[in-house]
């Protein structure tokens, strides 16, 4: 059970760090859609994005 003031004090960092608290959220949802909603097409177009990204990333 969360109490009132973690609740205060999550809502007052949601607010301070908008950029941080939208890179959870969409962390969150790719995983929530890999783990219950992927099927293998899916799966293997996004490890394809995702190896591009790394490349990107790299150099």
């Amino acid at each position: 059970m969360v109490t009132q003031a973690q609740m205060r004090a999550t809502r007052r960092y949601a607010k301070r760090h908008p950029e941080k608290n939208k890179l959870y959220q969409y962390r969150s949802n790719a995983r929530t859609f890999i783990k219950h909603y992927a099927n293998l097409k899916d799966l293997d177009n996004l490890i394809q994005l995702a190896q591009e990204q790394k490349a990107k990333l790299i150099n």
